[in-house]
């Protein structure tokens, strides 16, 4: 079975001072495996994914307000409005599970993930030109997934990425390239880097 790699306690990505608002200007609309920061000494886990848990705690806060940064834990608007917790649970499953996928190996786990920042563009950012980003944070919990015995974390895991604004964010929405299918790129990145490896990046692939 393939062995899995996966580096304990890294962070992924600088989370800056603000969500969807102010950041770097370098923007790119493809976000792909050779994005996540690669560390040496990775420890080689013989991990085979059979579950993958995403929480959305219903403590974080969720905010419509259509300004530049909303002052809330939850900021999502590319589904109508209603459960935002239940929305990024979904998008996030959508996106992680299928990747997790082919994460195969000798030791049964369960992945759990707990959501602690999930903030996307408000529509005046994404159609303004001001510099913005995509923050997604969580703390990652790896058990056995029979015992129930942790073999890694928690794990606060940072995957903030500069997002598209202005007229770059038009011809992305005219060409598909929405928020969602960005942010499960970026998941699915993850995922290859941490549990697989760059060289079976092709093996994930993100879905409207």
């Amino acid at each position: 079975m393939m062995k899995s790699r996966f580096i304990p306690a890294v962070i992924l990505g600088a989370a800056l001072a603000v969500s969807g608002c102010v950041s770097s200007t370098d923007v790119s609309r493809d976000i792909g495996p050779d994005s996540i920061p690669v560390i040496e000494n990775i420890v080689v886990q013989d991990w085979d994914v059979a579950e993958v848990v995403v929480n959305v705690p219903q403590t974080l806060t969720a905010s419509e307000a259509n300004t530049i940064k909303p002052r809330a834990d939850i900021v999502w608007r590319e589904d109508p409005i209603g459960d935002r917790h239940a929305q990024v649970a979904a998008l996030m499953s959508a996106a992680l599970e299928p990747a997790f996928a082919n994460v195969s190996g000798a030791v049964p786990v369960i992945v759990s993930l707990d959501v602690t920042r999930f903030h996307a563009q408000t529509q005046r950012v994404r159609y303004s030109n001001i510099p913005s980003e995509q923050e997604i944070e969580f703390v990652m919990t790896i058990r056995h997934a029979t015992t129930g015995e942790i073999l890694s974390g928690p794990t606060d895991v940072d995957l903030t990425f500069p997002a598209l604004g202005g007229n770059d964010a038009v011809i992305a929405d005219a060409e598909g390239v929405t928020q969602r299918l960005r942010i499960s790129q970026r998941l699915q990145a993850w995922v290859s880097e941490e549990f697989i490896g760059p060289a079976n990046a092709s093996l994930l692939v993100a879905s409207n």
